[in-house]
């Protein structure tokens, strides 16, 4: 199969996009809000990397490789001139050249083929532990979860419970950037073993509490 090879703006931001997550934006540098005219003009869609050194505002920044295709499904212009918008995570890519820098980062990228495979190992141990997870942070809020709707494929699983972790940024790029879904769960079943201890370890040291109550 041919690599599928295309040229992309690239808006290097703060967090990272996994396919299938929602990414709200503010757009009102001048450089955005002329990435935005542009992107109109053809498929909606824009390149979001997490920033490797410097930030997101003022002199272009240092990314990672790998990011993730965005494509915008809502936007409205405000009275003050910002353009608000929701956006999509869709497929990852890889940057393999950078074309430009001003006014805003475009780049050359690999589209990354999606994992479709039907099934895993590690998928159910991650459902069984990130439910957990989910019941200790609710609870932490006074909150309850009784369950979850998982996704069926490996790769959405994986992509829903990485968007969802409460861990440092690197590590969530770190996620991204694994080459199949079964590598990615088993990566976030060492990861949940240990955020989920840190949990129950806070739990126990705060005492018992009613917003664990059976009621």
């Amino acid at each position: 199969m041919a690599n599928d090879i295309r040229d992309i703006p690239l808006f290097p931001l703060g967090t990272v996009l996994f396919p299938g997550m929602q990414l709200p934006l503010q757009l009102f540098e001048p450089r955005y809000l002329q990435m935005f005219k542009d992107i109109t003009d053809t498929d909606m869609r824009f390149g979001v990397v997490l920033i490797k050194e410097g930030v997101e505002v003022g002199e272009p920044a240092l990314p990672f490789d790998v990011g993730t295709v965005a494509r915008i499904v809502q936007h409205e212009n405000t009275d003050d001139g910002r353009i608000v918008l929701m956006s999509v995570g869709e497929q990852r890519f890889k940057s393999l050249e950078v074309l430009q820098q001003r006014p805003y980062m475009t780049a050359r990228v690999e589209l990354l083929p999606p994992d479709d495979a039907a099934s895993t190992e590690a998928g159910p141990r991650v459902r069984e532990r990130f439910l957990e997870y989910a019941r200790l942070v609710a609870g932490m809020s006074n909150e309850w979860v009784r369950d979850i709707p998982f996704p069926d494929a490996p790769a959405d699983l994986a992509y829903l419970v990485a968007r969802n972790l409460d861990v440092s940024m690197p590590i969530k790029q770190g996620l991204l950037e694994m080459d199949t879904a079964e590598e990615c769960l088993q990566a976030e079943s060492e990861i949940l073993d240990m955020v989920t201890e840190r949990l129950r370890r806070r739990v126990r040291q705060e005492g018992p509490s009613q917003r664990f109550s059976a009621n």
